[in-house]
C-alpha cells in the first residue's frame, strides 16, 4: 500500500472487502451494498482530523453502518408512503368495468326469473337461502306441510340449474 495515503483512505482501501460483506448482510442487496461502499468512501476521503482517530477500522464500520441505516429507513418511508410494494398479482378491489357489467345482467336475469315463478315458491325460496331457517319452521310460517317446502325447494332448485342462472 501506499503509505503517503490518509489514514482513512488507507483503512478502507485495507479493509474494503469486508466492508463490502458488511453492507451486504445489512441491505441485502449487492448493487446497494456497493452503492454505500462507495458513499462510505466520499464520506471518509476529506474527512477532518484522521489522525485523531484512534481505531480506523471501527470508523469505517460506523460510517458504512450509519449510511446503511440511512438507507434502511429511507426504504421504509418510501414503502409507508407509497402503501408497499405492488405486486403483480395485487387485485383491485373495485370489478372491473366488464365484471360489473356480467353481474348487472346476472343480476336481471335472476329477478326476472324470481318473478316469474309463484309467490309461495318465491317466499320459500326467500326463508330458506337467504334467512336460513329450516323447512319445518318455513312450513309453519306459510301455513303449508313441511312435505310440500320440501318438494317446492326442490323444483326451484332445478329449475335454477337448468336457467343456469346460478353459474357465473
Amino acid at each position: 500500500m501506499n503509505s503517503h495515503y490518509p489514514p482513512l483512505t488507507t483503512a478502507y482501501l485495507r479493509h474494503q472487502s469486508e466492508l463490502q460483506q458488511f453492507l451486504l448482510r445489512q441491505v441485502n442487496c449487492r448493487e446497494t451494498a456497493a452503492d454505500l461502499l462507495q458513499d462510505t468512501f466520499l464520506h471518509i476521503a476529506d474527512y477532518p482530523g484522521q489522525d485523531a482517530i484512534i481505531n480506523c477500522r471501527a470508523f469505517l464500520y460506523r460510517v458504512a453502518g450509519n449510511l446503511a441505516l440511512d438507507y434502511l429507513r429511507s426504504q421504509a418511508r418510501q414503502h409507508a408512503r407509497d402503501g408497499g410494494t405492488l405486486d403483480e398479482d395485487w387485485l383491485c378491489p373495485s370489478p372491473q368495468p366488464e365484471r360489473f357489467v356480467q353481474s348487472e345482467q346476472q343480476w336481471s336475469a335472476i329477478e326476472s326469473w324470481l318473478h316469474s315463478i309463484p309467490l309461495l315458491n318465491r317466499q320459500i325460496l326467500w326463508a330458506r337461502r337467504l334467512d336460513g331457517k329450516r323447512q319445518r319452521q318455513i312450513a309453519a310460517e306459510l301455513c303449508v306441510p313441511e312435505r310440500r317446502v320440501e318438494h317446492i325447494l326442490y323444483r326451484t332448485g332445478q329449475m335454477l340449474a337448468a336457467t343456469s342462472l346460478h353459474d357465473g
